[in-house]
Order: structure tokens, then C-alpha cells, then sequence
């Protein structure tokens, strides 16, 4: 087999979407002709933890670690959590009422540590990475960020070996939206443009995940700029229990909710419904929320079924997503949100359960959810009422007509193995 070396910082125990998608791209791997060596980092400083994840994990697998030096140790010191607590993704957007250390604490991350706060992960890692490069004889390196400081791993060993390299961003770079709220002065952002340029110029090719993204990094780089979204693994989905009737009409979202995303469509929609309807309906959300949006549940009636919970395992968060009646998603509402398609949205599909989402109706979310007859995409300011009557009524006389259409295919881990698979063979 052609050997490729994977360079990514999550990988379990750590949970969430990024560290899915490296995972399955190496399960599926070996089937397609390319044998995967993994490069990570030992005791991660993780946002979400999820164990369950080790599961697709071949025993005879190679995972090479080594440590970094990570600040949030001294971040949680300066804001005053507990040395083990975890730090949701969303820690660098403001809020109202904010601390000054958090302040302070934002204004050194985006002047310091750039491109992110884990580049003391970068001389460990280029120290390892050459020793797997020669040790291996490997043929590829395939790096996956954020954090994009895994890019300048793969750019330096690259450099030292002559080997070529592909660039996987699953998010934005300098136009990340969060970006756009750090106080970060102008020669720091200048440095960022200047790596973020240097990487994708230098890149064999580039991966990301949606057309939108696709275009942005393309402006950029003469280089060939793939998509290759993220998806679901029909594995996770082959041993789950018959499904049975809520005793609520369930409203199910899985993942967290920065303070762009807001609820307050879903709350006005709900509030407008006859009250009558309250005692029959749930929302489950399962993920952290920003403060703002903690503020926002607030106005939802206090007869609805309202729960929140916490990060869960994979495995349980598909079965929560397979027992809903409806599955929300919500686009963050900021520039250039058009390329944003969130990794719970191919989960979503393989439920087979309809999906309404809040966000740009011309964006690529909405373009999946049409081509799969899955659902739709409302605009912001848009009347979610008769969607949501529509699927209510259907719960209430029993009307089943839950179903995968034919494209969901098209994003199944192995189906998109294959793709990237194809992409290594074309630039080696």
C-alpha cells in the first residue's frame, strides 16, 4: 500500500465533528489502496471528549503522540475555572457582562498566538514527524485544521523531505467568523493573512468541505482546491433500537450554539402556536450554549419539554437524532455564511427524519437539503410556523413518512473515503 502520514490534533478521546472526520477517512483508508499512519497529540486539551469514538480504531493501527505545550492550563487559571474543567469552542467570542480576565486573556490569544493557541504543539510535532517520514518511507502527507497550526507541520516537513502535501480546512482561516470579533491589532493580522497565503500556495492540493469554502480558499491559491464534505458512517446507524412514539412532538438539536446562532426564530414560532400545543411539544439540545443563547431559552413557555444537556457520546447522540420528530440546524448568522455546513448535517440525513434549518437560504446547507428532499433552510427573519404545524400534525395522527432518499448516498464515509483516496492517487 501507498503510505500516508495524517497529522490532526483531535483524535479520540477527543469528541466533536473534526476528529469524526479524520477518523473515518483512516477506517476507510486501507479499503482503497493507502495505509494511514497517524500523528496527534498526547493529553489534548480538548473542547468535548468522547471515548466511544476509540471504537473505529483498528487495533493494529500505528498512532504516533507526542506533547505540546498548551496555554489554556494558564487560561483557566486567569479566568478562574477548575484546572480540569473544559472550554467550550466558543470561548473567544464576547459577551455582555464579561470579565476582565477574559478580556485580557482574548487580547493575548489573538495577538500571540497566531495562527491559534496551539502552535506549541508545532516543534514536537515537526521533531516526531520527521522520524516517521524516513522511518515509514511514507509516500503523502494529509494534514486536517483547525487548528491551522497543523498546516505548518505539514508545510515543514514537506519542505525538509520533498514530499508533497494536502491541505484539509474544515473551516475558514482569516475569514473565520469569530475572527472578526478577536482584538487583534493590525500587524497580527497581518501575519495571519501571510501564513494562511504561505500554506495554501505551498499545498500539493487543498480538501475542505463545502463549495463555499471551496471558493474563498480558491481566490487565494492556484492550487486544486477539492470538496469533499463530511458525512455519516452507516455503521453507527445499523444497530440502533426500533424506533417507538414520543410521547411529545420532539425537537432535537445536537451540537453547540455560539452566540450567532441564535433561537429566537424557533422561540417566536413556538410562542405564536395555540398554547394548547405547548404540553405536546420537546426540545432536546444537547451541546453547550453561549450565554446569549442561555438568555434567549429563557422566552420559550414553561410548558414545553425543555432540556439541556451537555456534550453526549457519539454513539448516544445518533440515537437521539434517529428517536426525533424533527431535527433543527442552525447557520451562524454572519458574513459569508453561505460555505457553512455544520458536520451534524449528514448525520441528520441518515436519520431520515426532516430537517428545518435556520440560516442563508442560498447556502450550501440549503442546497443539500433540497437535493435530498430532507428538509428545508429558512431565512432568519422568516415564519417557521407552518413547517413546524406541518410536521406536528403528521406526529399527531401517527403519519410516518420518515425516508433517505437516493443522493444521502453520495456523503457516506466510505463513498467519500474513496473520493479523497482518488485525490492522493492523482497527486502522487
Amino acid at each position: 500500500m501507498n503510505k500516508v502520514l495524517i497529522i490532526s490534533y483531535y483524535w479520540p478521546p477527543a469528541g466533536g465533528p473534526g476528529v469524526q472526520r479524520v477518523l473515518k477517512f483512516v477506517k476507510y483508508l486501507p479499503e482503497f489502496g493507502w495505509q494511514p499512519f497517524v500523528l496527534t497529540v498526547a493529553d489534548g486539551d480538548y473542547p468535548a471528549w468522547d471515548p466511544s469514538l476509540t471504537v473505529d480504531i483498528q487495533p493494529d493501527l500505528p498512532v504516533y503522540k507526542t506533547r505540546a505545550l498548551e496555554p489554556f492550563r494558564f487560561y483557566r487559571k486567569v479566568a478562574g475555572l477548575k484546572i480540569n474543567e473544559e472550554i467550550p469552542t466558543f470561548v473567544l467570542n464576547p459577551h455582555y457582562q464579561e470579565k476582565t480576565s477574559n478580556r485580557i486573556t482574548r487580547w493575548i490569544r489573538a495577538n500571540f498566538f497566531i495562527p491559534d493557541a496551539r502552535l506549541g504543539w508545532i516543534p514536537p510535532a515537526r521533531r516526531l514527524g520527521m522520524k516517521l517520514v524516513h522511518q515509514h518511507k511514507i509516500d503523502l502527507i494529509w494534514a486536517s485544521s483547525p487548528p491551522h497550526s497543523v498546516q505548518l507541520i505539514a508545510r515543514y516537513l514537506a519542505q525538509r523531505t520533498g514530499l508533497k502535501w494536502i491541505a484539509d480546512l474544515r473551516d475558514p482561516w482569516t475569514e473565520a467568523f469569530w475572527q472578526r470579533e478577536l482584538p487583534a491589532t493590525y500587524p497580527a493580522r497581518k501575519l495571519n493573512a501571510y501564513l494562511e497565503r504561505k500554506v495554501l500556495n505551498s499545498a500539493a492540493a487543498i480538501t475542505t468541505v463545502s463549495e463555499g469554502l471551496r471558493q474563498i480558499f480558491q481566490r487565494k491559491s492556484h492550487r486544486l482546491c477539492r470538496v469533499i464534505t463530511n458525512g455519516y458512517d452507516t455503521a453507527d446507524y445499523a444497530s440502533l433500537p426500533p424506533r417507538v412514539t414520543n410521547p411529545r412532538f420532539t425537537i432535537v438539536y445536537a451540537g453547540n450554539l455560539g452566540k450567532d446562532q441564535s433561537l429566537q426564530p424557533l422561540v417566536k414560532a413556538i410562542r405564536d402556536i395555540p398554547s394548547h400545543f405547548y404540553p405536546k411539544l420537546a426540545l432536546h439540545i444537547f451541546g453547550n450554549l453561549h450565554q446569549q443563547i442561555q438568555s434567549e431559552i429563557k422566552a420559550f413557555p414553561p410548558e414545553i419539554d425543555l432540556r439541556i444537556e451537555p456534550y453526549q457520546m457519539h454513539a448516544q447522540i445518533i440515537k437521539s437524532m434517529y428517536q426525533a420528530d424533527l431535527l433543527l440546524l442552525v447557520i451562524p448568522n454572519t458574513p459569508d455564511n453561505q460555505g457553512i455546513v455544520t458536520g451534524k448535517l449528514f448525520e441528520y440525513l441518515a436519520t431520515g427524519n426532516y430537517i428545518l434549518g435556520i440560516g442563508p437560504t442560498d447556502g450550501d446547507a440549503a442546497v443539500i437539503l433540497h437535493n435530498t428532499a430532507a428538509g428545508e433552510v429558512f431565512d432568519y427573519e422568516a415564519d417557521l410556523r407552518p413547517a413546524l404545524l406541518q410536521e406536528f400534525e403528521k406526529w399527531e395522527q401517527g403519519i410516518s413518512d420518515r425516508r433517505i432518499s437516493p443522493g444521502v448516498s453520495a456523503y457516506s464515509r466510505r463513498y467519500l473515503t474513496g473520493q479523497l483516496a482518488e485525490l492522493f492517487n492523482t497527486v502522487v
